[in-house]
């Protein structure tokens, strides 16, 4: 009886030790009850925490990184399965400073870019770029596999400059295009959150070429 005992005790251990280390992955949930129209479109949210509040679940993968680019999927979990909320190309600056490379080696890593600066309390601000739609099309159909297999539709588009701030200091980290979701925000949302998104809407021709390789990006098997 008392080896049956220790068995219960021995299994109950390995259970808790599997559960807390299953909760390592980069998984962020919240309570949907807290959750308002008004603080999904809150200015304020960080992307993750915006997906987090909307959808109860937040996680990153990185699908693609080299030294000068980053294609991330950053998504929640439906029924168990991974549903991308926003599919996001990083042109990293030419210059990676001293002052955030600590960083800069865990977003590296995989960790969501801007988790791990507001973790490292840098001060955070987007400077927009442009806001627009990217029309139903075929040759999309990898990323709208991504998005749960849904049917070609129109997707909203995001483009910033992702800048950080500390000790006075000001710096350019990134170039960020964000493609979502059409569940999670459309244009009109986008609009809502930016009250300065009419006066970018121009596809300036850096525009269009940051667009032309976000496109090509997208068309891609990156499974």
């Amino acid at each position: 009886m008392k080896n049956q005992r220790n068995a219960l005790v021995l299994f109950l251990c390995i259970g808790l030790i599997f559960s807390f280390s299953s909760c390592k992955k980069e998984v962020h949930q919240l309570e949907q009850s807290s959750i308002t129209h008004d603080s999904i479109l809150s200015p304020k949210l960080l992307n993750s925490e915006r997906i987090a509040l909307k959808f109860g679940t937040y996680a990153v993968k990185v699908l693609k990184q080299d030294s000068t680019t980053r294609v991330s999927n950053l998504y929640s979990f439906h029924d168990k399965n991974k549903i991308t909320r926003t599919f996001a190309v990083v042109a990293y600056a030419t210059t990676i400073d001293s002052m955030f490379l600590k960083e800069h080696q865990k977003i590296l890593e995989g960790q969501s870019i801007g988790r791990v600066f507001k973790k490292a309390q840098w001060g955070i601000k987007k400077k927009n770029l442009y806001f627009g739609e990217i029309a139903p099309s075929k040759d999309y159909e990898q990323v709208y596999k991504l998005m749960g297999d849904i049917t070609p539709t129109t997707l909203a588009v995001y483009t910033y400059d992702f800048l950080i701030e500390k000790d006075n200091k000001s710096y350019n980290y990134a170039t960020i295009t964000e493609i979502y979701h059409p569940e999670y925000l459309k244009l009109s949302d986008l609009k809502k959150i930016n009250p300065d998104a009419e006066r970018h809407l121009e596809k300036t021709d850096t525009i269009l070429d940051l667009l032309k390789h976000v496109e090509n990006e997208m068309k891609i098997n990156h499974y």
